[in-house]
This record gives C-alpha cells, structure tokens and sequence, in this order.
C-alpha cells in the first residue's frame, strides 16, 4: 500500500509539474521552438557532449573513490570496469529517477562476480549519492547567495540569501564532521558510512562540484548568444533549477527543473526569449539524458553477458574437476 501511495504521488507530482510548465510555455508555437532547434550546429553540440563526457567522468572517479573509501582498498576491481558500472547506473538512475535504488541494483550486478559484498555495494552507492548531494549543495549556497533577486518558479517565490547560507552552512558542517568529528560513522546497517577524512570529503567536495559545473555547461552551450546569458547566470540558473527538482522529488525532475530554468532566465520574457530557453532545454535533455541511456543500455547489456558467459565458464570448470 505504502509503494502504491508512492508511486501515485510521484505521478502526481510529475503531472503538476508538467502542466505548470505547459501553462507557462502556453504562449509559444511549436514552430517557433522548432526554428531554434534547427538552428543550433555542431559547435553547440560539441561543446555540450564534451562537458557531458567530463561529467560522467567526474562521476567515474567518484565511484573509483566510493569502491575504496567503502572497505575494498585491495579490490580486484579495474578503473575500466567501476567506470564503465558508473557509467551505467548514473545515466540508468538520471533517467530512471530513484538513484539510490537503480544505482544499488546495477552496482550489485556489476560487482557481483568480484567478491563484493552488498554491504560495500550499498556503502559505495551511499557514498556516490552524498557526494552528488554534497557538490550541489555547495553550488547552490552561492548561486542563491550571489543571485540579484529572489527566485520565483511558478507562483512560489525563495529567499536567496538565506537558504543560500543554509546550504552553504551544511557543507561546510560535513567538512568539520570529516575533520575533528567525534562519531566514526553516520546512517544505520548497510547504509552506514564511516566518516571520511579531511582529504577524502574535500575530494568529494570538488569532484561534485565540477561535475555539476560541466553539467550546467551543457546547458549553457545551447544559450544563443542573442540572450546575452554569460556562463555564470546560467551555471547559477542550472543549479538553483536543479536543487528545486531534486526537492521535488519527481524522478528526473521532470517538468521541475524546465519550469524552474525558464522562471530564472526567462521570467516575464517575450516569447521569443523563452522559446530560445526552451529550446535549449530540450537539447539539454537529448545530451544529457537521452544520449547517455541509449549509449548504456548496450553496455548494460555487454556487461551482463559477459557476466553469464564468466559464470557458465566458471561451472563448467567446476564440472570438470569434479569428474
């Protein structure tokens, strides 16, 4: 009953959010967003797909970093394979919503075959998601702090400042915990974590917070040059946009995240302004979430089979020791 009320109330939420951005895009034709769509060129994608390469990258060597901060110092597992299982189960959870879940679950796939426990699997996905948590938080106390009014996403309006210093409070508490803290752990069972040190939370610190930079830059490379949006409004743009899907809670943030971007960069705009905003987010979306899921489901895929194929090698083996 409690997973059906669930579900119902994601569904919910995405419907509400979709139609607050459908009334805020009322005014705009399907043409006009169309002609801007065909006006973006390779420049534009380039620079995008390459920050979103950088990005998963980051992403790759905060799984690195989880793996051996979660018990597996000596792990036999490879740079290649904990990038390439990153990879996976980022692109599957961003796309999927439920990341802590839909991360758990592929790791557990992955690692498997070398030894893993499902308790380093959950600490290592623990680890993943407070290190994601932890970048936005502090890319979002100074987006609010440095932001010239407050931000405004349908009818609700947000004290920058203070939320900002919040934020901005948090991290900055974690970084103590990590560095004079008297608890050796903080969660409970599986999705406990040892507290980390001084040198592994500042690791955490800027591997996140430049992964949500480079996202934002795929954003940003499809602002035309017409709006005259340098790259910090939009990086801040993304980033407020992106703490406000992310306390929604709908999967992807979907509906969320595009009404709040238009109500930072294009509130009360002309439609042509919020057809160029909007148009540049639904490149955003291809680039960042379309294109990373059709690239790691055959990889998805690849790694399962060979998953198999290492198992049913490892019986026949067996099998022929035993005769």
């Amino acid at each position: 009953m409690k997973r059906f009320l669930t579900v119902g109330l994601r569904v919910l939420l995405v419907g509400a959010a979709v139609w607050a951005f459908r009334r805020e895009t009322s005014g705009l034709s399907a043409d006009s967003v169309s002609r801007q769509l065909q006006g973006f060129g390779w420049r534009h994608a380039g620079l995008a797909l390459a920050a979103a390469a950088g990005s998963f990258l980051m992403l790759g060597l905060i799984e690195v970093i989880g793996l051996r901060y979660a018990g597996r110092t000596t792990s036999p597992i490879s740079t290649r394979v904990a990038l390439s299982t990153a990879f996976v189960a980022n692109a599957l959870s961003q796309s999927i919503g439920v990341s802590v879940l839909t991360g758990a679950a592929v790791r557990s796939r992955a690692y498997s075959r070398s030894g893993v426990s499902t308790t380093d699997v959950a600490r290592t996905t623990a680890f993943v998601t407070v290190t994601s948590t932890l970048g936005l938080l502090a890319c979002g106390a100074v987006a609010l702090i440095l932001a010239p009014a407050p931000v405004v996403t349908g009818h609700i309006a947000i004290a920058t400042t203070p939320v900002g210093i919040l934020l901005g409070a948090i991290v900055i508490a974690y970084l103590v915990w990590s560095a004079f803290g008297t608890r050796d752990h903080i969660g409970r069972g599986r999705w406990s974590l040892p507290r980390p040190s001084l040198r592994v939370a500042m690791a955490q610190l800027g591997l996140s917070v430049a992964d949500w930079l480079l996202v934002g830059t795929v954003l940003f490379a499809f602002i035309p040059a017409q709006l005259e949006l340098g790259l910090t409004a939009v990086l801040g743009a993304y980033v407020i946009a992106q703490l406000l899907a992310v306390t929604s809670h709908v999967p992807a943030g979907a509906g969320v995240f595009e009404l709040a971007t238009l109500g930072v960069l294009a509130r009360g705009a002309p439609a042509p302004t919020r057809a160029f905003v909007v148009a540049a987010l639904v490149m955003f979306r291809i680039v960042y979430y379309v294109v990373p899921l059709v690239l790691a489901l055959p990889v998805a895929f690849a790694n399962e089979w060979k998953r198999r194929t290492d198992t049913g090698r490892g019986a026949a083996v067996e099998v022929q020791h035993a005769g």
